[in-house]
């Protein structure tokens, strides 16, 4: 067992369970504890001779290969490779090789018409009886290259006929399992064991049989040939090695003795060690795969290294089941009913998200579901669906920046070179040496101007504006009122659209025009990429849009009402799917927004909500077969004073809820199996994407001068973190207390 890695086979489940094996023998005793379950033998066996019945000596033979292939795991004795399979046994009379090798006469001078009118129709019951495997420990002696295949086929036209299988698919044939011989047992008489005997070796004169037939070989203990057995040889295409000597199994005895055993040594112990074998992928791959195809894996997944690389000895190679019941290459995603020309890799499929709007989402929907991937072979591995997401992941330039520049300081300076000229900018600050604390490998990545922006009056009534690295929502909205409350690690844009965060990082162009009455009207056209992508290994093309707005203001509210187009090329709202899911053209999300702020004597207040509607064009479909309208929101409210202690410090209260999806659907194909004949199966589903949970951050924030520097101290909660669902609420406090040593 342990030569052919039986241990892994059985650990991902395979038992042989549902697998019919036939074995035509000597004889098999059924009251052997390795044999005599209720379901073991199936009722319809041959267990007598036509006109007796087989000895207990007579039985031992075919005890012993029958244990070997499928003996019961009962904690007692051994057991068989596919212990829970079934048997079906025809017991036939077989004589023993002698002392002297006897080559079998098989040409025109010998009748051999009743054997072969015998043999046809005993093997013809294992393919009526729709067996997986049909194990032949038994044979001819005689080396096959002393034999021709019209000799062949002169002798056994109806047995030949019969193992063709003609008309019959392949994935329905029966797969037969012959000894290749123990010629080599007569080295010493000159005997050529070059190759395998008669049967072993049928398939290659009669070619219409090697699509179905292996020859097995035995291997001693260390795995190297055993010395009675025959070779691969010219049957190296369709033979198989497998441990052969000193096989401990059932061995028959008179009653009341049921659980004797004794080794044996021949390549009918070989044999039976991959009868089972097939049995256990028959079982293992739950019927999805033909019958020719296990015997095809079996071939492509075994032990070729060291010396099984030589075929003219072991010719596919060592029996590996731990090879084969794992996948074989890459594996791959089927998005139509056909396993040929498979397009997509499982490394290559994936979902992702950017920003919190999705939550989770994707996880959720894709929980408790599978997905069938397929090796190059075209066998089925199941896989959790939920696999394909992926969380982010930074790259190495991003984390040698963040090592370089740990806090991340921004220094803004605010200036007017003249009087229609207002130019903000955003400084790497690193006042505490960390440059020359750590080293950066990409230095190109701290670039001492983090962000800029540019207003310029072009007359009394308009003007324009850029930028760079910043959100345009610096020149929208209410964000000149949140002044007082400065930002140490640089701008925010939790006071502005959010849809404008997927471009945040990036550059924009506007302008405007005063109508008069402190009202105006300005507009943007923005291009650039999500902050969050900074950190990413994998970056998404620049999403772009348009922003419209009308702003009144007055001595103590300000109005802006805001309208806008996102539009974002292979992706929908930060998230990202590729590979098998297919691929998205484009996506264009429709936005509008209210922003408020009154002030009062000491203490003002600001607010904001903003909806979206997501339309998205499939370029390819794949796993995902249709996104419907997708609908997001966010809002934020929040109250400040200034001089609570005293005149120079603030303090607020703001609570907050990120963009997050409301209402979302995608439709899915999942491949969940296959037929044995490769047609791929699919099952549909409807996923809803709305998160579990919806975030609320609410936070007081305290700022004031304190001992030649700043102090910037908050606390507050968060519930539903991340917009899932949880059972509890998660406090937090920061302080910043930022110090001028000159």
């Amino acid at each position: 067992m342990a030569l052919i890695n039986a241990s892994s086979a059985y650990a991902r489940g395979a038992t042989g369970e549902g697998a019919i094996i036939g074995i035509m023998d000597s004889g098999v005793d059924t009251s052997h504890q390795e044999l005599d379950g209720a379901f073991k033998l199936t009722s319809d066996s041959y267990l007598e001779y036509s006109s007796r019945s087989p000895t207990t000596e007579e039985k031992r033979h075919g005890t012993h290969v029958s244990a070997i292939a499928l003996g019961e795991r009962d904690g007692t004795g051994m057991h068989g490779v596919a212990f829970d399979a079934q048997l079906f046994f025809i017991s036939i009379e077989l004589g023993t090789a002698g002392e002297e090798y006897e080559p079998a006469t098989i040409d025109s001078t010998v009748d051999y018409s009743a054997i072969d009118n015998s043999w046809s129709t005993l093997e013809s019951y294992f393919i009526d009886r729709q067996v997986t495997v049909v194990n032949g420990s038994f044979g001819y002696q005689g080396n096959i290259n002393d034999y021709t295949e019209e000799n062949i086929r002169q002798a056994f036209p109806l047995t030949i006929d019969v193992l063709a299988q003609a008309g019959i698919p392949d994935a329905d044939k029966t797969i037969f399992v012959w000894a290749a011989g123990n010629g080599g047992g007569y080295a010493d008489q000159g005997v050529d064991y070059s190759s395998p005997e008669v049967f072993g070796g049928l398939a290659y004169l009669i070619t219409e049989l090697s699509t179905h037939t292996v020859a097995v070989v035995s291997v001693d203990p260390d795995g190297t040939i055993s010395s009675f057995s025959n070779l691969c040889g010219v049957a190296k295409d369709y033979c198989l090695a497998a441990p052969g000597r000193s096989i401990t199994s059932a061995y028959s005895q008179d009653p009341p003795d049921t659980a004797y055993y004794a080794p044996f040594s021949g390549t009918s112990m070989a044999a039976p060690h991959v009868s089972g074998g097939i049995a256990l992928l028959a079982d293992y791959f739950g019927g999805q795969l033909g019958n020719t195809e296990i015997l095809n894996r079996l071939f492509q997944t075994a032990n070729k290294t060291g010396v099984y690389a030589d075929s003219s000895i072991y010719g596919q190679g060592l029996m590996d089941l731990d090879a084969a019941t794992k996948p074989l290459g890459q594996t791959m995603i089927a998005v139509t009913s056909s396993l040929e020309g498979l397009q997509h890799t499982v490394l290559g499929t994936s979902i992702g998200t950017l920003g919190p709007a999705f939550g989770d989402s994707f996880i959720n929907a894709m929980s408790n579901k599978n997905l069938v991937v397929f090796d190059q072979l075209g066998a089925p591995f199941l896989k959790k669906l939920n696999s394909t997401y992926i969380n982010k992941m930074p790259s190495l330039a991003w984390l040698s920046s963040r090592q370089s520049n740990p806090s991340q300081r921004v220094l803004e300076v605010q200036t007017s070179p003249n009087r229609s000229t207002e130019l903000m900018l955003g400084l790497a600050s690193n006042n505490y040496g960390e440059h020359d604390l750590f080293m950066s490998l990409w230095a190109k990545n701290d670039k001492k101007l983090k962000y800029f922006s540019l207003k310029q009056e072009i007359s009394k009534s308009g003007f324009y504006f850029l930028g760079n690295g910043i959100s345009p929502s610096l020149f929208f909205g209410n964000n000149e009122t949140n002044k007082t409350f400065s930002n140490v690690l640089g701008r925010s844009s939790s006071y502005g659209s959010p849809f404008l965060d997927f471009a945040s990082s990036g550059s924009f162009i506007g302008g405007g025009i005063s109508l008069g009455n402190n009202s105006t009207i300005s507009g943007v056209y923005f291009k650039g990429n999500h902050e969050e992508q900074d950190s990413m290994v994998i970056k998404l093309p620049s999403s772009s849009g348009l922003l419209l707005e009308f702003k009144e203001n007055s001595i103590d509210s300000s109005l802006s009402l805001q309208i806008g187009l996102l539009k974002e090329p292979n992706s929908l709202l930060g998230s990202s799917f590729n590979g098998g899911y297919g691929s998205i053209d484009e996506t264009q999300t429709y936005f509008s927004g209210v922003q408020a702020s009154h002030a009062f004597s000491r203490f003002y207040t600001t607010g904001s909500v903003f909806f979206g509607e997501t339309h998205a064009n499939l370029s390819e479909t794949g796993l995902i077969n249709s996104i419907n309208k997708f609908t997001s929101s966010s809002f934020n409210l929040g109250i400040f004073k200034n001089g609570l202690l005293n005149s120079l410090d603030s303090f607020g209260f703001k609570i907050t809820q990120p963009l997050k999806l409301e209402e979302a659907d995608i439709k899915l194909s999942i491949p969940v199996g296959r037929t044995k004949y490769r047609e791929v199966l699919f099952e549909d589903y409807n996923l809803s994407l709305t998160p579990s949970g919806r975030e609320v951050r609410a936070e007081f924030i305290y700022q004031r001068p304190i001992s030649n520097g700043n102090l910037y101290a908050s606390f507050g909660y968060i519930k539903d973190q991340g917009h899932m669902s949880l059972d509890k609420v998660e406090p937090y406090i920061a302080a910043n207390w930022q110090f001028y040593l000159f």
